[in-house]
């Protein structure tokens, strides 16, 4: 029952806790294609997020909550942006998952659609390859549609999990702010190296994921559960 309470109270705070500013409007036009595309690779980075199931964990119904952190500015502000995660195994080595939620902020209310799957192979090393896509919608001066591969090894040390792997991530921002020096439609590709630790306490799981490459840094805090 405590964990319960502990997993419902931790996802009641995703309601309130974000703080992010998707604007391009508070930028001059010699500085607002920069701006734009710091903006689409935080962004893409946030949504290449993803679920990490240990080797000995046989739930078939995965649910996680969490928030993504980019500790350097933009427009004025650190972010903080909040994930949800529902996975379903059908089989021992397949998972099927989907993020539908949606956050207000001060000017903007995203919505985030998305699906992934995974496979898992390997028994002394365990091991997850993943594709998976991912939109934002409901700003107002763009739409960002996200697609991540990843590939990641568990490895299983005393009482916790540990996660290595490395991704690639390329996006399509879709703009719809007016201004000469900003293009209809900004494109990238980020690679990056992902480290993910998770610690159980009674039927849930408490996590801390980083994302490093050679320009951005972001970090995640979770809390996993799993069902039947």
């Amino acid at each position: 029952m405590k964990t319960r309470l502990v997993f419902i109270c931790y996802s009641f705070t995703l309601l309130f806790g974000q703080s992010a500013n998707f604007r391009y409007d508070i930028y001059n036009d010699s500085e607002l294609y920069k701006r734009a595309l710091n903006i689409s690779n935080v962004s893409s980075l946030w949504l290449s997020d993803q679920l990490s199931i240990a080797q000995d964990d046989r739930k078939r119904v995965i649910i996680q909550f969490g928030y993504s952190i980019y500790l350097k500015m933009i427009n004025s502000l650190s972010w903080r942006l909040p994930d949800i995660h529902l996975g379903i195994k059908p089989t021992e080595n397949l998972l099927l998952s989907g993020r539908f939620f949606g956050f207000h902020l001060d000017r903007d209310s995203p919505q985030i659609i998305g699906s992934g799957i995974y496979y898992n192979f390997g028994k002394d090393a365990f091991w997850t390859i993943s594709f998976q896509k991912s939109a934002i919608n409901g700003l107002n001066d763009f739409r960002l549609v996200s697609s991540s591969f990843h590939l990641e090894r568990n490895v299983t040390k005393s009482v916790f999990d540990i996660f290595l792997g490395i991704g690639s991530n390329s996006y399509i921002n879709r703009s719809y702010y007016f201004s000469s020096n900003l293009p209809d439609k900004i494109e990238g590709n980020i690679k990056y190296f992902s480290a993910k630790i998770q610690f159980p306490y009674k039927d849930i799981k408490f996590g801390i994921t980083s994302k490093l490459n050679s320009e951005l840094q972001l970090f995640n805090f979770f809390i996993i559960k799993g069902f039947l």
